[in-house]
């Protein structure tokens, strides 16, 4: 179970912008989504130590914090899978100097790195130095394929979600894209291994392509994923025969309301909320009123 400390003055928000802060008026052109890395400063996975705090106006690194000396974790998992030292090890070496061409760019832009040759964790300080729990220096990358479909009897738009082994939250059916291997391959192939459900994500929308607010997230790792966004119709959804996978305790078509977003793994209810808000835009004819009535509230 993830565990966390309070936030004063504030709570995360499960919801994503359109348009500009000032007008909000996302009707007129692209969605765009900011997620609000809340979880990464003040959240932390099992094994973790406790995150130093670290204030609003410090989290910049170009902000001038010379007291600054977070506890450094990586996990012993992770040193036992660097792959310079086991055959199919999925993680960079601890030793900086040993990884090779470290990434340069990310979806969040270029990677800055600090004086001991790490990268530099683009939305600033997170009170945790190393690796923790994640594989690579620098981003990881992962995918998120979102299906939905409206249930007819009671009316409500729904996921196919997975309860996770870890915590027991629910979830998008992601996981981490394979060394070499196509992001539009990821999507699909996590989506048969967690769900059982075998479907083209290539033929989803894209929603979203950045970091994610995750509680394993430290100053020199951190996740960045691709999210589409596939609706099916009445007759495709009814063909599926979902079946839970091994990472998974179940899975199940969730009903999406204001407090099953708010539960969602990590940063999953803004990529959600932002899946929706488009078919709104684009298709509003397509959800319920009660759907729509919920995603004004949001981002009006």
């Amino acid at each position: 179970m993830d565990k966390k400390t309070k936030c004063t003055g504030g709570k995360p928000s499960v919801f994503a912008t359109g348009g500009t802060e000032e007008s909000r008026d996302w009707l007129a052109g692209d969605l765009h989504v900011y997620v609000e890395p809340w979880r990464s400063r003040f959240e932390w996975a099992d094994g973790y130590p406790r995150r130093i705090k670290v204030a609003d106006t410090q989290v910049e690194w170009g902000t001038d914090y010379p007291e600054y000396e977070p506890p450094y974790y990586v996990a012993p998992e992770v040193l036992e899978n660097d792959r310079t030292r086991k055959a199919g090890g999925w993680a960079d070496p601890e030793d900086i100097a040993a990884v090779g061409a470290l990434p340069t760019e990310s979806f969040e832009g270029p990677v800055k790195f600090d004086d001991a040759g790490r990268p530099l964790n683009p939305r600033g300080r997170t009170g945790i130095a190393g690796r923790g729990l994640l594989g690579k220096w620098g981003p990881n990358y992962a995918a998120d394929p979102i299906v939905t479909r409206i249930n007819d009897k009671f009316g409500d738009v729904e996921m196919l979600a997975v309860q996770r082994q870890d915590n027991g939250l629910w979830a998008i059916p992601g996981g981490m894209v394979d060394a070499g291997e196509e992001v539009s391959r990821t999507l699909t192939r996590e989506l048969s291994e967690e769900t059982g459900v075998n479907l083209d994500m290539s033929r989803g929308r894209l929603v979203y392509r950045g970091f994610v607010d995750d509680p394993r997230t430290t100053d020199h790792a951190w996740i960045e994923t691709t999210v589409r966004h596939l609706h099916l119709d009445t007759k495709e959804a009814a063909d599926l025969e979902p079946q839970a996978g091994s990472d998974a305790r179940t899975v199940h078509w969730l009903p999406l309301t204001e407090r099953s977003l708010q539960k969602l793994y990590a940063g999953h209810g803004y990529f959600v909320v932002s899946a929706l808000a488009q078919m709104m835009r684009d298709e509003p004819e397509a959800l319920p009123k009660k759907m729509l009535a919920m995603l004004r509230s949001y981002y009006r």
